[in-house]
């Protein structure tokens, strides 16, 4: 599943087949199709510009214009400034982050949460911290909640997890093999999975009930990847709102 597949998950199904066309073909060509126009993409696929309109709308879009600047924030090139910031590349980092967050899918996630016995964090190496963040602030609002983060401990989770719990993995690359292999073997557990990661196409996202992605660019120095976590703390930040939320709702 592709990026934009991932982002628009639960709306595919609203397509009739000529807009999944349109729709796989973009997700597909996505530095192409972020640059051209709506007759051009028409001309292309030989459908119509009313055809691509009404996919926009059944992905709850404005319109083409706003599918394209989703589509730009999936693209992974660099935009470098001849006379760019830091500060600049970090606030269009976090706007293309925060635009690109789907708020039902939040909700979604947030009442899985609300529903589970046990929450389980899950998060190894320099995105441990984000993974003990979450866990903390679930317990401070009394979520019955795990943080695992030693690669022996996480090993014995399918010993102990129940159908309903839910377990949230955190990873940059979304590539990170204990957590993969992890997913692997709780894949069948019945439990639901989600992750935050930084690529909605990545190993760890294709074995996820769902995941949330940022899609920042990756920055890698001597073969370490330093891309900043900003983006993963934001999406955290938004889902233990909404959960917050909720939760005080249902306790009214």
């Amino acid at each position: 599943m592709g990026k934009v597949a991932e982002r628009f998950v639960e709306d595919i199904t609203n397509l009739s087949d000529s807009e999944k066309y349109v729709f796989y073909y973009a997700d597909n060509h996505i530095e192409q199709v972020k640059n051209i126009t709506l007759t051009n993409l028409a001309e292309i696929l030989n459908t119509s510009n009313t055809t691509i309109i009404r996919m926009c709308h059944k992905l709850g879009l404005q319109g083409f214009s706003e599918f394209k600047f989703i589509l730009a924030s999936f693209s992974n090139q660099k935009k470098t400034r001849e006379n760019g910031s830091l500060k600049e590349d970090y606030l269009a980092q976090l706007t293309q982050t925060i635009h690109a967050i789907d708020l039902r899918k939040m909700d979604y996630i947030a009442t899985k949460i609300l529903n589970a016995s046990t929450v389980i964090v899950v998060s190894v190496g320099l995105t441990k911290m984000i993974g003990e963040y979450i866990g903390k602030r679930l317990i401070q609002v009394q979520k019955p909640t795990m943080y695992a983060y030693e690669s022996h401990i996480i090993d014995l989770l399918p010993s102990f997890i129940k159908p309903n719990d839910v377990i949230l993995f955190v990873s940059m690359s979304g590539d990170t093999k204990t957590l993969v292999q992890a997913a692997q073997k709780l894949e069948y557990s019945g439990c639901f999975m989600f992750a935050i990661t930084n690529h909605g196409d990545s190993a760890l996202s294709q074995l996820m009930d769902t995941n949330l992605s940022s899609d920042i660019p990756t920055v890698s120095y001597a073969g370490y990847d330093i891309t900043s976590r900003s983006g993963l703390m934001i999406q955290a930040d938004i889902l233990l709102e909404v959960y917050l939320k909720k939760m005080l709702e249902r306790d009214k």
